[in-house]
């Protein structure tokens, strides 16, 4: 169920970061903070965190949705995937989706992803920090991943500013230097995921997948294009040019059809 292996270092770099941050605040940080402040944020940390792994392994490793091929379905001889077989009249019909590699009519919100070579229903993006294509039936654990991923991003960060404060040192300028060195990337990271998090909700608000968003983006901004060659209509130069252009074409269509009318 995994993506294409040019992917592979994508996902293990995902793997190495999660288990490699999650590992010093789990075993070392954790622990004090239980002690000296309270355990109810080590908990927390832990929950979100084997919540985050064990998302992040529901999705990569989760069907998405994969629409069988047409000699597939073929051998499966199952009565409900037979119907999306195309027929004569599917091929002569312009409104039928048909994919020319898998053979089969697409259902609607299905598309098919070129790292993964496969049909995905309701297709939402290929996503390769998890070497998946996040679809129907794995975007339920996308979004519990990411959202696992930036609870536990937070409570770590809160967990190491109290560790510096309270346990490591009690040298302010010790202290200031390692919140900027280690919380600025630490925060632009969960920032990010943060930001990813806000997307996916508003694009569940809005019923829409991530390629059904940027399409309409891509309309919009042809659309816009559009809209700056219409301003030229209120320039009186273009106006007198575009008069003159079509008073030409006007004489030279008129030769065409009737030479008489305009003398030699």
């Amino acid at each position: 169920m995994t993506g294409p292996s040019s992917d592979n270092t994508t996902n293990l770099i995902t793997w190495l970061l999660i288990l490699l941050i999650g590992a010093p605040f789990n075993f070392y940080i954790s622990p004090q903070i239980w002690i000296v402040l309270h355990p109810s944020l080590p908990i927390i940390s832990y929950v979100m965190y084997l919540s985050c792994v064990f998302f992040l392994c529901l999705t990569q490793f989760t069907d998405p949705g994969i629409i069988p091929r047409k000699e597939i379905i073929e051998k499966m001889k199952d009565e409900n995937l037979l119907r999306l077989i195309p027929t004569e009249a599917d091929n002569a019909d312009y409104q039928v989706r048909i994919c020319v590699t898998c053979m089969i009519k697409r259902p609607p919100r299905s598309n098919h992803c070129a790292e993964c070579d496969n049909c995905v229903d309701v297709f939402d993006h290929h996503c390769p920090f998890v070497n998946n294509c996040i679809g129907k039936r794995n975007y339920a654990y996308f979004i519990s991943f990411i959202s696992t991923l930036t609870m536990a991003a937070i409570s770590f960060g809160i967990e190491f500013l109290s560790f510096v404060i309270l346990i490591a040192t009690t040298d302010e300028k010790v202290q200031q230097i390692l919140i900027i060195v280690l919380m600025i990337p630490f925060g632009i990271c969960t920032l990010l995921v943060f930001g990813l998090l806000v997307f996916h909700i508003f694009l569940m608000i809005t019923g829409k997948t991530t390629k059904e968003q940027l399409k309409n983006l891509e309309k919009k901004s042809s659309t816009s294009r559009k809209c700056e060659r219409t301003q030229s209509l209120f320039n009186c130069r273009t106006i007198v040019e575009k008069q003159q252009f079509d008073q030409i074409r006007y004489d030279q269509d008129l030769i065409k059809i009737n030479p008489i009318v305009i003398p030699a």
